[in-house]
């Protein structure tokens, strides 16, 4: 009875766990950076691996159960070979400090440094 206990507890922490696909992350308040124009005030929605929405915060909801990243004062730009921050396209990103210098990385949405 122990043992069927134990591994029933077992299956339910599993079934917890935070896999990569349901991770949300948020950039907020970052300078997007595209090949034409920069959008300040601006926040980044990536779910697991893609890019789920972008936008000027005023125009793009931030999902309650997310981990932020205050990007205020920075901004954020694609990371080549693609040009674009686009929804639905891989969360390939650099976070740029004040002088537009990489503070960090996120590749498939993973951070990298």
């Amino acid at each position: 009875m122990r043992l069927f206990g134990l591994a029933v507890g077992l299956a339910w922490l599993a079934g917890c766990s935070n896999t990569g696909t349901d991770r949300i992350t948020v950039i907020v308040g970052a300078t997007l950076l595209t090949a034409t124009a920069e959008v300040p005030d601006s926040v980044v929605v990536i779910k697991g691996k893609r890019i789920r929405a972008v936008g000027p915060r005023a125009m793009t909801p931030i999902p309650q159960k997310s981990q932020r990243i205050d990007g205020t004062g920075r901004f954020v730009r694609a990371e080549p070979p693609v040009t674009e921050i686009a929804v639905d396209q891989p969360a390939d990103l650099a976070l740029l400090d004040k002088y537009r210098k990489v503070q960090r990385r996120m590749i498939e949405g993973e951070w990298q440094q």
